[in-house]
């Protein structure tokens, strides 16, 4: 089976399809900032559409989507938001065929909140509360993580990506979320763990847990996908 982990898209579907047309995986991760703004490109999109055919999606929630939107699937209890394409709600644990367990836990803090507006593509649910973590399921042994943001005791390098203001993008390394992810880290051990929101790839080793942080698609030349591992 064919698992490829992606980075934050921002709407950027095309990218998307390109990559299951070349790489024909069989499911694919998604570290959040999806682009699930329904008020702003529809859903499901259409310009372009999503073209995931058999490949499975599984998206967590970044900073950027509609968590107003997204709190009605969570309500009806429907994470299916297009054909093969699935919303993972903060706490959801998906188990492959091969018995790993995956761990999706969403949200962050924007940064850079001046330029945006609640109710368009920001919200106050976009931070994660303590509470959520009691939505993990106790009994379960976790493998592998897909957040949007990094835990703190992830070394996240401090030059931004090219083309960002060093400031505000220094900004995500201090937000109240990345300690949230280090109770994850502490509590359940995981071997491996994938997130997006910087927009840059770096690999690291702490605490007993590989990690890799992907770009966003054509931004500054970093890798944006990459395959899962075996542990």
């Amino acid at each position: 089976m064919k698992i490829i982990i992606v980075g934050d898209l921002h709407g950027d579907f095309q990218a998307l399809n390109n990559l299951v047309e070349s790489e024909c995986p069989d499911i694919i991760f998604q570290v959040g900032d999806f682009g699930f703004l329904p008020g702003k490109y529809g859903w499901p999109p259409d310009d372009p559409p999503l073209r995931n055919g058999e490949t499975r999606i599984y998206w967590c929630d970044g900073n950027h989507e509609d968590h107003q939107a997204l709190s009605q699937f969570i309500e009806s209890n429907n994470y299916e938001v297009a054909p093969n394409c699935f919303y993972q709600p903060r706490g959801a644990v998906l188990t492959l065929p091969d018995s790993r367990n995956v761990l999706f836990f969403g949200g962050a803090a924007s940064g850079d909140t001046g330029d945006g507006m609640e109710g368009q593509d920001r919200y106050h649910s976009e931070v994660p509360q303590l509470a959520d973590l009691d939505n993990i399921p106790s009994d379960r042994s976790i493998d592998i993580v897909v957040s949007h943001t990094a835990p703190m005791a992830f070394k996240i390098r401090q030059d931004p990506p090219l083309g960002y203001a060093k400031l505000p993008w220094l900004a995500k390394h201090h937000e109240e979320t990345r300690v949230l992810l280090d109770e994850i880290l502490h509590r359940h051990h995981p071997q491996q763990w994938y997130f997006g929101h910087f927009h840059i790839h770096q690999t690291g080793y702490n605490e007993g847990c590989r990690w890799t942080a992907l770009a966003m698609p054509f931004d500054g030349g970093e890798t944006w996908w990459t395959e899962l591992g075996d542990g």
